[in-house]
């Protein structure tokens, strides 16, 4: 991966993740660490059929919270078992605190991480549809990146493979989606990873631009990024769609990709102010009649605001 992408990853992932230094239970009842670093290797859709930790459990310094000593593996597995049978799956962070013992280090947390990244990306090079990983724009392998650090690097998503085989950037884009229902948290990492395959269309477009160059700030929040100027509004997506008409004075409640009540009613204004019929169904952007979305585009050109695409 590119030193850019390498450096970016954390800074994008840890406002996704948090950054914890205790063992927790995840929505899907897996005992994990750091920035969401998994620990367990039981079967998230059968849970406590093989409730054992994964090896990566004992790589890092374990140690007791108020006398700092070093924990040692029985000590560690004692951990997990509690961690992994407590039902927290649901709980705040502080009460998934409130019940471990044992910290580690943030050094550890970033070595942690690091190694992961890394295995990924061998596994992912081995597979054909990312064989050439090391030339994709940079927006593009972060993209990839997040999803296999949500997923692991064997995710099967057909239309998103077979994209990914010829630089399809775009519909790898819409095609990246992770499932969502039961697992609210993946939603603002599944907005991004669209916004990412997207830029990497947008960058790998003739002329293409710098490659080594992450498009998208993983230093700024979503939002700012889409206000930035740094790139085109991309018209194929929900954030795109609420950037379009906050641009146009036209206000959705924020941008954050998710489409409620503010996003239906700002578009719905915009259709009425321009002619348009109403659209009274929006859950998706493709609920979006290509009539309002060319009224759209017309109105960035007017507006000297480059979109996309």
């Amino acid at each position: 991966m590119y030193p850019s992408v390498n450096a970016a990853f954390l800074p994008f992932s840890e406002p996704l993740e948090g950054r914890l230094n205790f063992m927790y239970l995840d929505v899907k009842r897996l005992v994990s660490t750091g920035v969401g670093n998994l620990l367990d290797a039981d079967d998230p859709d059968v849970f406590g059929s093989n409730p054992v930790p994964l090896a990566d459990i004992f790589t890092v310094d374990w140690f007791d919270k108020d006398t700092l000593a070093k924990a040692d593996a029985s000590e560690i597995s004692h951990e997990y078992t509690k961690v992994k049978f407590s039902g927290t799956e649901l709980s705040t962070v502080a009460q998934k605190k409130a019940i471990t013992r044992l910290r580690i280090s943030d050094e550890d947390i970033n070595n942690l991480c690091a190694r992961k990244l890394a295995t990924f990306e061998v596994k992912l090079k081995a597979r054909a549809p990312f064989a050439d990983l090391d030339n994709w724009p940079a927006d593009a392998q972060l993209g990839l990146f997040s999803m296999t650090w949500a997923m692991g690097p064997g995710f099967k998503f057909p239309l998103f493979l077979s994209a990914a085989t010829i630089g399809d950037w775009l519909t790898m884009a819409s095609q990246c989606k992770m499932k969502e229902k039961g697992n609210p948290g993946v939603i603002p990492r599944n907005v991004r990873n669209g916004l990412l395959f997207t830029l990497a269309g947008w960058m790998a477009a003739p002329p293409p631009g710098d490659f080594t160059q992450l498009v998208y700030d993983p230093g700024l929040k979503l939002d700012a990024n889409m206000r930035s100027g740094h790139f085109p509004v991309p018209l194929n997506l929900a954030i795109g769609l609420q950037t379009a008409l906050e641009m146009l004075g036209h206000n959705p409640n924020g941008l954050d990709g998710i489409i409620g009540s503010g996003t239906r009613n700002a578009l719905n204004d915009f259709e009425l102010a321009n002619g348009l019929p109403p659209t009274t169904t929006l859950h998706s952007i493709d609920d979006v009649p290509q009539q309002t979305i060319d009224a759209l585009a017309a109105g960035l050109d007017d507006a000297g605001v480059s979109h996309f695409p």
